[in-house]
């Protein structure tokens, strides 16, 4: 049974990710998933009270336990920072654990009830795992919301411009979109993602990490 608390925005960012006929993640380019994670978890923690941005710093308003052992241990680890760093440095750190991040926030869906974990096998040999929806509701209701916003000329909950953000910033908006109705709405997309800061950042942080792959071929450090 699926749990009555709201899901995290991290969470459901997670479910827009996923492809719907296959359970898998969609493909993207390099980073920007684990970027987005990472700064999903950074305005969970802003919606949630527990830190704050400025133009230059991030820094932590109370290190009270959210109930959320994913963020939990996020917190821990910006409170026990001994200088305030950006939120753009934020994304950098908390990105190069971005895979376990994701399967722990995949397993935390599925102990919900609104992911089933499946394993596959891949030519018969190689184990896979695929998370198709339980229901499905919750997907649909995330995405309904989304396009209800963009198609309308309100000014958004600061939690959906965040999650706008995090879509336009991964290219995961463009995959949601026929082409024709992705430029019909790709002025108002612009416009809910300036909304916030730290979506401005993650665009900026994963336009950065997009010239570091054309240019130097490395991996982030």
């Amino acid at each position: 049974m699926t749990s009555p608390t709201p899901l995290s925005l991290t969470e459901e960012l997670l479910l827009v990710a996923l492809d719907d006929d296959t359970g898998r993640l969609i493909e993207l380019l390099p980073f920007s998933l684990e970027t987005a994670i990472a700064a999903a978890l950074v305005m969970d923690l802003t919606l949630a009270g527990r830190i704050d941005t400025d133009p230059a710093h991030l820094f932590v308003l109370s290190a009270a336990p959210t109930g959320n052992a994913i963020l939990d241990d996020v917190l821990a680890r910006i409170t026990a920072e001994p200088q305030p760093l950006s939120s753009a440095e934020w994304l950098r750190r908390l990105a190069v654990p971005g895979p376990e991040l994701r399967d722990r926030i995949l397993a935390r869906l599925v102990e919900r009830g609104v992911l089933q974990s499946v394993e596959k096998r891949l030519l018969w040999v190689f184990k896979t795992r695929v998370y198709p929806p339980t229901s499905g509701l919750e997907e649909r209701e995330v995405k309904s919301r989304v396009m209800t916003l963009l198609n309308s000329d309100e000014i958004p909950e600061t939690r959906d411009a965040m999650l706008v953000g995090l879509l336009r910033a991964t290219g995961i908006m463009e995959r949601l979109l026929i082409e024709s109705e992705y430029q019909r709405l790709r002025a108002r997309i612009d416009q809910v993602s300036a909304l916030e800061e730290v979506s401005r950042a993650l665009t900026q942080e994963v336009a950065e990490l997009y010239v570091l792959l054309a240019s130097a071929r490395v991996p982030m450090a």
